[in-house]
């Protein structure tokens, strides 16, 4: 019998792949919602939508993910990344649904060391959106069985045609590359950054996880900064144009800013996304690039 699963947010960057990846794999049966779909922040409909199609796990990829339109707006992010997730939650307790949900290493924002942030760390995150993803995270473990609360580190994919846009940073590069422009990062910024499909090619695994939170992503001990400056160098592999990479000394100048994650959580699970740079060569690699990392230095950051 096949596994029926239902994916929120298939309009978006991450529950677009997602569903692409399920609806190609034996033995699930997927039904994917956008958010014209499903109004998640509909109580009522969320309720009915999950005793309609009855899915056994729900893959909770919707929200509302701009950092600066959170801040903005935050009665929205809490409509939806708060609201809206507890709507899901209670609907998954209801119908006897496992849920997968979707929170972000935004959580750690507030951090004032400088070691891999661990699930266990209190956490005391700063900005609107970590902090919806807090409380979001909080309403799923306790509305909804065993349910498991992803960590994702800032996602990339390579920019190939067909795809929901928003490639992250490596798409940033190619932009910078095509249009002679640089790329301003920040050198007191510190986080993973992980390949979009390893991550979508965990989540059978993920099915299989234990209740409760767990970062979810690739390690990374270089700065934002040097960390582009590589990111430069796979791309222009495939375009030949080194883009330009400036050193930003001001952002997070006061505080710098750690969101990398601490990973033995995940791999003590037999989970294993490695660090950036290994992801990057596995992204390269899918798209048929050829590329050989040549060192930080080759990376033609000012």
């Amino acid at each position: 019998m096949k596994k029926r699963i239902l994916i929120t947010g298939s309009g978006g960057f991450l529950g677009s792949r997602l569903a692409e990846y399920f609806e190609g794999k034996a033995g699930f049966e997927t039904v994917s919602v956008t958010h014209e779909e499903l109004d998640i922040t509909d109580a009522l409909a969320v309720s009915a939508f999950f005793r309609a199609i009855g899915p056994e796990t729900v893959f909770h990829c919707a929200g509302l993910s701009n950092t600066w339109q959170c801040e903005q707006d935050p009665r929205a992010s809490g409509r939806i990344n708060v609201q809206g997730t507890e709507n899901i939650a209670r609907a998954c307790r209801e119908n006897a649904s496992r849920l997968i949900f979707m929170s972000s290493d935004q959580v750690y924002t507030g951090t004032d060391s400088m070691e891999p942030n661990k699930e266990s760390d209190r956490v005391k995150p700063v900005n609107v959106y970590g902090k919806d993803k807090r409380r979001a995270e909080e309403a799923a473990l306790l509305l909804a069985k065993e349910a498991v609360c992803l960590r994702l580190t800032w996602m990339y994919d390579h920019p190939a045609q067909g795809r929901t846009p928003g490639t992250g940073l490596l798409g940033q590069l190619f932009e910078a590359a095509d249009r002679g422009t640089p790329v301003l990062s920040p050198v007191n910024d510190y986080r993973g950054i992980t390949y979009v499909w390893d991550v979508i090619r965990s989540m059978e695994r993920v099915m299989e996880l234990p209740g409760g939170i767990y970062n979810f992503g690739s390690t990374n001990r270089r700065n934002a900064y040097e960390t582009a400056g590589i990111f430069a160098q796979a791309a222009a592999a495939e375009t030949g144009i080194l883009a330009e990479v400036k050193a930003d000394r001001n952002r997070f100048g006061a505080l710098p800013r750690n969101l990398t994650i601490d990973t033995e959580k995940m791999t003590s699970c037999g989970l294993q996304l490695g660090d950036t740079l290994e992801g990057l060569k596995r992204c390269m690699n899918d798209y048929g690039v050829r590329w050989r990392y040549q060192g930080d230095r080759a990376a033609g950051q000012t």
